[in-house]
Formats: C-alpha cells, structure tokens, sequence
C-alpha cells in the first residue's frame, strides 16, 4: 500500500514539474519573438517629440503627427512631414543639415534675405515730462520787514521781464536807514572841506557805510541816486524781478505784513526747460552724456524740438527698473508746458556691423541660431552672438558673414527637423 502511494506521489510531481518547463518556456517564446518582431519592424519616432517611440508605425498620442521611422545602418534620414505633405527632408546625421528640393521650398513658406553690414544706429524710445530748469528760478524775498502797499504782478501764470516793478513795501527800517542816509551825505559836504583830514576821512567812511546798508537791502543803485538828488526820504520802496520769466507762485497780497524768510514770488524763466525720460536698465550702455534727442508731440502738429542729455540721474528705480535721463531743450515760443508729458527717441551710432531682421534668429534662451542657405535646399543651423536690436533688425556680433543668406520666414520648422535629427542621433549613439 505504501510503495502505491509513494508511486502516485512521484506520477504528481512529475506532471506538475512537465507544466511548469512548458509554461516558462512559451513566456521566454513569446519575448523572444516579440524582441525579434521589434527588431525587424525598426523604431518609430514622433517628429515634433523625439522622446516618443513606438515599435510600429502610427501617429504621435501627443501632437497627432506621423510617425517617422529610423532607417538602420544609413548615413542620412528620411521622412514625411505630415499626412498630406508629401515632400521629403534629407538630415546629414549628427550637422543639423538639411537638404531641401528647391522646387518645393514655397510649399514650406520658406523665404531668406541676405544679411547685410551697415553703420547702425541705435534708436531709444521713452515717455518723458518737461521741468522747469532749476538754475533759472528765482525766489523773491525782502531783506527787512515790512507792509505791502501796492502790487503790480498781480497773478499766477503772468510773464514779466527782468526790471519790471513786482509791488511796493514801506518799512520803518528802510526809513530809518534813508535818513541815516541823508544826514551823512549832508555832513560830508559840510566837512569836505576841513582842515583836519582825519574827520573828513571819517565822514566818507561813515557815508559809505549808509550807502552800503542800502545796497544789502537791495535798493537799487538808481534809487540811492534818486535819494542823494532830491533828498526826499521814499516811504514806499519798489521792488523789481531780478529776472524773466512766468510767476509760479504769489503770495504777495496789499496790506500783507512780510520777514525776510517770506517768499512772496517764485518765478520761473521757462526759455529753457528740462525734459525728464525714464530708460530700461538694458538701454543703459546706448545713452552717454552730450547724446542728443528728439523731443515728438502725439496729440498737437509741433515741430519738433531738439534736445540734449546733460544728466544721468545715479540710482535706479526698484519697482519699475528704470534710469532717470535729463534733457535739455530750448523752448523756443513756450511751447513745452511744465508737467507736459512727450515723446522722445534717443540715438547714438553703435559702429558698422552685420544685422539681420529680427525674425531670422532663433533665441532659446541657451543659445542663438541663423539658418543660413548654402546652395540650392541646403540650410545649416549656425549658432550665433547676437546683439541689440534696432528697428527690426537684430545686429550679430559673430556667427555669420556679410552676405549670407539667412532663413526669415520657415526657420522654426527647419529648427524642429533639426532637432529630430540631433536627438535620433544621440539616441542611435546610446544604442551603440
């Protein structure tokens, strides 16, 4: 009984063993000829996502696009662009080249200009707001206290001119010293003649003093002349404007008492003005002391003015990232208000160098390319240095020559199929 169940044991696990090798060897089959099926059938890339691959052809999940597949074993590498494009793309493995029939290059869009050397200039727009020049305004003080009796320059905005009467003010102080005045004049002339010359000296001293006190308070030399001809003490003194120009500010009224630390009139002499611009920190090394700019009005038919930077202000604004520039402008007419806001474009010549339209480059943010046309349906990516750009034209520092025939419109289609060249030649290289 025993050796019959010992025999049925044995007959068990043998059939369990015979179930298990089967079984292992149809999965090993089965990886063997889906390895070998995979091999045969080659690798399908997505053109716009080279990190997407399939063992069988179809379209990309991600963009829709057909796939492309890798030839094996050959130098170039071709395929279609779309399902209903039929115009083939030939990659030099490893370059980024790619060759294009000529004939079908406008069914690409694909259109080049040549680049070109020539002295450029570099223009800076900017909104600015016109100043009045701080060199040219004036504070009206008195040097005594006293009483306003009459005013001539009766309100804000007037225009006066240098020597015209602004108002009158009686002072005792004023008097006093008028007086002091006039007794010493009439004792140098009583003592002109003395024989002593000591007192005579004195009294000169004593009379230009007198003089001198009048003159601090600025009255006017034709005044004192006046005073020392009629020798009549003037209660009421007048005041003059030492210059020309518009009152901004009147705070003097008949009847006002008024001190010296009182300013009574500002007056602004607006035949020149400044013209304050703010400039983006990356225009900075395009704006020099002595440049000169032009002064635009959108909203009136002026001409325009002409100005000329003669300060860069020192700091830069954290919030909005711009410099202060101050221009000044002769304002001929008075056209150009205080708080008016204009227009200007700032130039400076920045040397002879190669541009191009500012849509031929390609900025990655890494690194800079051209597509340059050499011979017919042949374009190379070239990196380059490119620099500022100046009225739609982006200037190139290296890279490319004079002459060179770049790729304007079509270039981020070419930079896409060069793309899916690089990557399906490094993946190859991982391969190998």
């Amino acid at each position: 009984m025993k050796k019959i169940f010992l025999i049925l044991i044995l007959v068990v696990g043998l059939g369990f063993t015979l179930i298990k090798f089967n079984l292992v060897q149809n999965i090993f089959g089965v990886f063997s000829q889906g390895t070998t099926q995979k091999s045969k059938s080659g690798i399908y890339v997505c053109p716009m996502h080279p990190t997407y691959t399939s063992d069988r052809p179809g379209d990309c999940p991600i963009c829709g696009m057909r796939l492309v597949k890798r030839e094996q074993g050959n130098k170039k590498i071709v395929h279609r662009m779309s399902k209903d494009m039929k115009m083939p793309m030939k990659m030099e493995e490893g370059t980024g080249e790619i060759e294009i029939d000529p004939v079908k290059e406008q069914y690409l869009g694909i259109k080049t200009t040549k680049a070109k050397l020539k002295d450029v200039q570099k223009e800076i727009k900017a909104l600015g707001t016109v100043m009045p020049d701080e060199t040219k305004l004036a504070h009206i003080h008195t040097k005594f206290s006293g009483y306003i009796q009459k005013v001539s320059a009766d309100y804000e905005g007037k225009l006066v001119s240098k020597g015209q009467p602004l108002f009158t003010v009686y002072s005792p102080e004023l008097v006093s010293t008028q007086e002091e005045y006039l007794l010493a004049l009439e004792a140098e002339e009583k003592l002109k003649d003395s024989k002593f010359p000591e007192i005579a000296k004195s009294q000169a001293e004593l009379l230009s003093a007198a003089r001198k006190r009048l003159e601090l308070w600025d009255v006017s030399s034709e005044q004192i002349d006046k005073l020392k001809e009629t020798k009549q003490v003037t209660k009421e003194l007048t005041i003059y404007s030492p210059v020309s120009g518009f009152i901004t500010k009147r705070e003097a009224f008949e009847g006002t008492e008024i001190k010296p630390e009182d300013t009574l009139y500002d007056i602004a002499d607006l035949s020149k003005v400044w013209v304050v611009v703010e400039v983006y920190e990356n225009d900075l090394p395009f704006v020099t002391v002595g440049q000169t700019a032009t002064i635009n009005f959108d909203y009136e038919d002026i001409k325009p003015f002409v100005g000329k930077i003669t300060y860069i202000y020192p700091t830069i604004d954290p919030t909005t990232r711009t410099l202060k520039i101050r221009l000044e402008v002769n304002n001929s007419g008075f056209k150009l208000k205080p708080d008016m806001y204009i227009n200007a474009i700032l130039a400076t010549k920045i040397g002879k160098h190669v541009v191009i339209p500012t849509r031929a480059a390609i900025d990655s943010g890494k690194r800079q390319v051209v597509f340059v046309k050499e011979g017919k349906g042949k374009f190379i990516p070239k990196e380059v240095k490119l620099g500022p750009e100046v009225n739609d034209e982006r200037v190139v520092y290296s890279g490319i020559n004079d002459g060179d025939e770049v790729v304007t419109d079509g270039n981020f289609l070419l930079d896409s199929e060069s793309n899916l060249e690089t990557a399906l030649g490094q993946m190859k290289g991982h391969e190998h």
